[in-house]
């Protein structure tokens, strides 16, 4: 779909660094202290490594106290400082995680989406972009990895100052690890890349067989589904294990190769000991500084494999970040519709129609004749001009939180009691013992159906947008209840334009325009006028006449 052509350029460096200068933009002192800071934590640490030699030295020779006190500071500084460089890596990763997912959403929400399945960008949005594959490299990781660079410097030049003979030997594992690391390193790529793919996969059949779990009952499809799940699990396990497999044996590289430069040590050193050519005290320091080096090789071998993984991820991120906007025309006060070309269906209009501010627009037509469609274009302002629009779907979109939480959505401000009573939920509210604190389950399980459409209206009118758009919003309230409805509509709603599907007459009586669709085909045509209007077309008239 295009993925490769957009981010191919690109490579795994280079990916990083765009992505490290996003989230990092505007964090300069931050930055600085962070750097300054792990390099000092490091170097503190690589220097509390050599006390110890000068401890055995000097009490070999005299009083070692004033070297004991020596090392107690240094390893209290390099302790506190630790702390504060650690709070501020907390604080950076959060901020890297709000930035990240900004930039995401923000492309998700204005770009065009089409050919991308709900189970790939579900995997997208949150395996890929969670602060583990993501922040934790980008601040904890780097700053980690600068931190043990800083140690294994002091400590390798220190050793070298030691007795260099001793260090080289210790060393020659070096040229071993570098080769195991160009051999696999592509390899752990690739297999995070086939484990995101696959979650992808599976979550994408997991979404479609719940969004049609009906025709699947009624087929008698279970048995095809579960082959289906078991075969789609198999591959995930499958690619899972394998990218286990590749990251232990990457981690491996640098978290226990060093420890064959420590048997180098313990055999060459003891060796030289036992011959006199090697001090006890220079033998000591050597392992110190290794062993020093050897925990830190953990920390840099987390941020290598967790880099790989992350450059998988910020791949397929970087695809959504790219993503070409959906054209938006200019808003536009008044409502202007017009033609619409949609895969499958083209509706027509005889010419463009501007509905003024604070109409009441009725649509109207059979199944299938793109009410919907012209409904969803409107809200998503896509080829048309329109202000911005309150969308309610047919199928309620609601979530496990509370009724007020429901109606808000994060907004703050005035009571949302205004939009209640215009709801016609106020009743309803009544009866409940909890009130507007009442949770509503998931998908809005503890509501009626009524009840959730008029949750949903309440949402639309607290949102206080000047377009309305209502897809066949009031058709599981009674008669009554829907005059009520768009009685207080009228009241409390003034100024404000709707546009409503419906399929009642008396609601169809109430706009100030109708707006009929007539399908034939892959084309459906747009007649429009008053009710009184339309009800002289015979077709019309035989419907809601």
């Amino acid at each position: 779909m295009g993925e490769d052509q957009l981010v191919a350029p690109l490579s795994d460096r280079d990916l990083v660094l765009r992505w490290f200068r996003l989230c990092w933009r505007g964090q300069r002192l931050r930055m600085t202290w962070l750097i300054v800071g792990s390099s000092t934590v490091g170097l503190l640490q690589a220097a509390f490594g050599y006390l110890w030699k000068v401890v055995m030295d000097t009490a070999a020779t005299g009083d070692a106290s004033a070297a004991g006190r020596t090392m107690m500071a240094v390893g209290l500084a390099q302790s506190l400082l630790y702390i504060f460089v650690q709070g501020t890596r907390t604080w950076m990763n959060a901020h890297i995680q709000r930035v990240a997912r900004d930039a995401v959403y923000n492309a998700v929400l204005t770009g065009d989406l089409t050919g991308y399945r709900t189970g790939d960008l579900v995997t997208r949005l949150t395996d890929d972009l969670s602060e583990e594959k993501l922040a934790w490299f980008l601040c904890s990781g780097v700053f980690r990895a600068v931190e043990a660079s800083m140690v294994v410097l002091c400590c390798g030049a220190t050793m070298l100052w030691i007795s260099p003979w001793l260090t080289m030997w210790c060393l020659l594992p070096l040229p071993v690890l570098a080769l195991v690391h160009r051999l696999i390193g592509g390899r752990v790529t690739r297999t995070a890349q086939a484990v995101q793919e696959a979650i992808s996969s599976l979550g994408t059949l997991v979404h479609d067989a719940f969004t049609g779990v009906r025709v699947i009952q009624s087929s008698a499809l279970e048995p095809l589904a579960e082959r289906g799940f078991a075969e789609l699990a198999r591959v995930q396990a499958e690619a899972e294990v394998a990218n286990t497999r590749m990251q232990q044996l990457f981690f491996a590289q640098f978290a226990y190769g060093w420890q064959l430069a420590l048997a180098v040590l313990l055999v060459v050193g003891g060796l030289g000991i036992r011959a006199g050519t090697v001090a006890v005290s220079d033998f000591a320091a050597l392992s110190g500084f290794l062993m020093t080096m050897v925990f830190q090789m953990f920390d840099f071998g987390a941020f290598v494999v967790r880099g790989r993984q992350a450059a998988a991820s910020l791949r397929r991120l970087q695809v959504l970040v790219d993503l070409p906007a959906v054209p938006r025309p200019p808003a536009s006060p008044d409502l202007v519709l017009q033609g619409l070309s949609r895969p499958f269906l083209q509706i027509a209009f005889p010419e463009a129609l501007t509905i003024p501010n604070g109409s009441f627009v009725a649509v109207t037509g059979a199944v299938g004749s793109g009410k919907s469609t012209l409904l969803q274009a409107i809200a998503e302002r896509s080829s048309l001009q329109a202000p911005d629009a309150a969308w309610v779907p047919q199928e309620p979109a609601l979530f496990s939180v509370a009724i007020e939480e429901n109606i808000r959505l994060g907004r703050k401000g005035e009571a949302v009691d205004s939009a209640v009573r215009s709801a016609c939920l106020a009743p309803d509210l009544a009866r409940m013992p909890a009130g507007l604190a009442t949770r509503v389950g998931e998908r809005g399980v503890m509501l009626s159906g009524g009840q959730q459409q008029r949750l949903q209206l309440a949402r639309a009118l607290y949102s206080g947008r000047e377009l309305l758009v209502l897809d066949d919003a009031t058709s599981a309230l009674d008669a009554e209840t829907e005059a009520s409805f768009w009685d207080g509509l009228r009241a409390d709603a003034a100024g404000r334009t709707v546009v409503a599907v419906t399929h009642r007459a008396a609601t169809l009586a109430r706009a100030d325009r109708v707006v009929w669709l007539v399908r034939a085909g892959e084309r459906a045509v747009a007649r429009t006028g008053t009710h009184a209007e339309m009800l002289e077309d015979a077709g019309y008239a035989g419907l809601y006449g």
